[in-house]
């Protein structure tokens, strides 16, 4: 190496870069996010707002006192407190246009709320250092989402890259965008992501009752989990099995 090379200012010129590309994706995300709500159905808005909304008020319940907690139900806290974060990281996720990173947590999550069931039905020592088991708890659900999951999250074939949105350049390149950009997939992806979640929220309703009893009101929750379920429904962000 020249020892006229001089480090302070190779440094320099690297944060300088850094911080123009940290700031040119953050533009992009902010266009991305503005194109993602121009393009977002009145439907698939109502219900995320429904379902982002009964997400925080049934979790809001979590900060009341439990009188007699056990490992089983302090470890399904932790699971459900962990689910929720991620479940609004996936939100900016998609409509900031990173596809692949919000697929890969909806895996994430996915596996989260399958343990969670596990939880109520095994015996803890039984599921600790396993992989949760979504096909043996969503069935057929699980056998046509979590596969598609997994390929993304693991990158496991070409066809993958075009969630990073394929540009076409004036010289005639073609490639993935190397800032985040709107991408006709985002949609299906809220699908899955709402998919999931919908699960995660029946699931607290339940556990909060059988932790709180009466203390927790299940009536409300409830009717709004179904009306927001009908309007999944009418919308085709979920389809009722015949």
């Amino acid at each position: 190496m020249s020892e006229e090379f001089d480090h302070k200012s190779n440094v320099e010129e690297l944060l300088r870069g850094a911080c123009d590309f940290q700031a040119d994706a953050t533009l992009a995300r902010e266009a991305t996010k503005e194109e993602y709500r121009k393009k977002e159905p009145n439907g698939h808005n109502t219900f995320r707002i429904t379902l982002d909304g009964l997400i925080v008020r049934v979790s809001s319940q979590l900060a009341n006192k439990i009188e007699t907690p056990t490992e089983k139900i302090s470890y399904q806290i932790g699971l459900a407190i962990s689910f929720i974060r991620t479940h609004f990281l996936i939100n900016d996720m998609i409509m900031y246009g990173d596809l692949i990173e919000a697929f890969t947590l909806i895996r994430k999550n996915f596996e989260s709320v399958t343990r969670l069931h596990e939880i109520d039905n095994n015996p803890l020592q039984k599921l600790l250092k396993k992989t949760p088991n979504v096909i043996n708890i969503f069935k057929e659900g699980g056998k046509q989402l979590y596969p598609t999951l997994s390929e993304i999250a693991h990158f496991g074939t070409p066809r993958v890259a075009e969630l990073l949105t394929v540009n076409s350049h004036e010289d005639g390149r073609v490639g993935p965008s190397l800032h985040p950009a709107y991408n006709v997939d985002a949609l299906a992806c809220y699908d899955r992501h709402a998919f999931v979640s919908i699960y995660f929220v029946f699931w607290l309703m339940q556990f909060l009752k059988s932790v709180y009893g009466d203390k927790y009101d299940l009536d409300k929750d409830e009717a709004t989990f179904v009306i927001m379920t009908r309007i999944a429904e009418e919308n085709g962000i979920i389809q009722r099995k015949e």
